[in-house]
C-alpha cells in the first residue's frame, strides 16, 4: 500500500516535468520549409505568415525553399524530419493532396499533423496584357484552329488540373508546359513560348497578366468586370489553399501551442493587411477543422485525378 503514494508522486513529477518542457517550447530557432522557389505563389504568403509567428512564439523562424518535383522533394524531406516542433512546413494543396496520388510519394495523408489553414484563393485564366486573346471565346477559338500553350507548375499542381478542367469543359486541348514557378511561367509568356496561364489574382500586379475569367461562382471584388466561367456556361471552380503542417508524431502539446499561435497570426491585422496588398485571400481554419478539411481534400483530389485520366 505504501507504494501507491510513491508511484503517484513519481507520476506527478514526470507529468510536471513533461509539461514544463513543453511550456519552454520553442527554445531555439524553428525551421519552416516552403516547397517552391522564393517569390513564388507559396513563398509570398508563407513568409508573411512566418513573420507573424516569429512575433508570437518569440523565436526566429528560418524559412528554407526546397524546390523540385511539384513540391514533393521538400515535402518528402519534411515528412522524414524529426517531429520535435522545430521542423515545420507551409505547403499548398497540390503538394499535399495531389502529388501523393500522382507520384506515389513516400508521404501521404497520414504523414502530417495539420496545424491550421492559412489562405485560399480562386484561380484566374490569364494572358499577357497585350495578347491578341481578349476573351475566353478568343482563347477557345485559337485552341480549335491552331494551338494554345499553357504554362504552370509541374503536373498534378492545381493550375495544371484547372487548365485541363477548362479545356475539357470546352471540348478542346491545351498543350501544357511545366515550370518550377510563376516567375518562370511569366518569362515564357513574355518570350512568346506560352499563351495562357492559370494563376492567382496577383498575376496582374506582379507580372502584368490580364485576367480573362475567374474559376469561381462569384465575381472578384478586385476585378468586377472579369466574368466567371459559370456565367459563361462552364461552371469550373478551382481554388488553391495553403496550410501549416508538422510531421506526424510531433508532440500534442507542441502542435496545440503552434495552433494557438496560428490563430493569432492568421487573424492579425498586419498579416491580413500584407495579404491584401499582395492580392491574396486569408482563409483561416483552426486545427481540428483543418484536419477534417485536409482529409476530405486528399480523397476528393485523388478522385478528380482519376476522372481526369491522370492516374489509374
Amino acid at each position: 500500500m505504501k507504494l501507491i503514494p510513491a508511484v503517484c508522486a513519481a507520476t506527478l513529477v514526470a507529468l510536471a516535468s513533461g509539461t514544463a518542457a513543453q511550456a519552454e517550447y520553442p527554445e531555439r530557432s524553428i525551421g519552416m520549409m516552403i516547397p517552391f522557389s522564393a517569390g513564388g505563389g507559396t513563398d509570398v504568403p508563407g513568409r508573411f505568415f512566418a513573420a507573424e509567428m516569429e512575433k508570437i512564439l518569440g523565436t526566429d523562424i528560418v524559412v528554407s525553399n526546397v524546390t523540385g518535383a511539384g513540391g514533393t522533394i521538400g515535402a518528402t524531406q519534411l515528412s522524414k524530419a524529426k517531429p520535435d516542433g522545430y521542423n515545420l512546413g507551409f505547403m499548398p494543396v497540390g503538394t499535399t493532396t495531389t502529388q501523393p496520388h500522382l507520384r506515389k510519394t513516400s508521404y501521404n495523408a497520414d504523414s502530417w499533423a495539420p496545424i491550421c489553414l492559412v489562405a485560399q484563393g480562386p484561380l484566374f485564366v490569364t494572358v499577357l496584357e497585350d495578347s491578341p486573346i481578349r476573351t475566353i471565346d478568343d482563347l477557345i477559338a485559337k485552341a480549335k484552329s491552331d494551338r494554345v500553350v499553357t504554362g504552370g507548375p509541374p503536373p498534378g499542381s492545381l493550375p495544371h488540373i484547372a487548365q485541363a478542367a477548362v479545356a475539357n469543359a470546352y471540348g478542346v486541348k491545351f498543350n501544357y508546359l511545366p515550370h518550377e514557378g510563376i516567375n518562370e511561367v511569366a518569362k515564357s509568356m513574355l518570350g512568346g513560348r506560352v499563351d495562357m496561364a492559370i494563376w492567382f489574382s496577383d498575376a496582374k500586379a506582379r507580372f502584368g497578366l490580364r485576367p480573362l475569367a475567374i474559376l469561381d461562382l462569384e465575381r472578384s471584388e478586385e476585378f468586377p468586370d472579369v466574368p466567371t466561367l459559370a456565367e459563361l456556361g462552364k461552371p469550373v471552380e478551382s481554388y488553391v489553399w495553403f496550410g501549416f503542417f508538422a510531421p506526424a508524431g510531433t508532440p500534442e502539446q507542441i502542435v496545440t501551442k503552434l495552433s494557438d499561435a496560428c490563430d493569432i497570426a492568421a487573424n492579425s491585422e498586419s498579416f491580413r493587411e500584407n495579404m491584401k496588398k499582395a492580392k491574396r485571400q486569408v482563409r483561416y481554419l483552426p486545427r481540428q477543422e483543418f484536419a477534417e478539411f485536409f482529409a476530405q481534400q486528399y480523397e476528393q483530389n485523388g478522385a478528380l485525378l482519376k476522372e481526369a485520366g491522370l492516374i489509374k
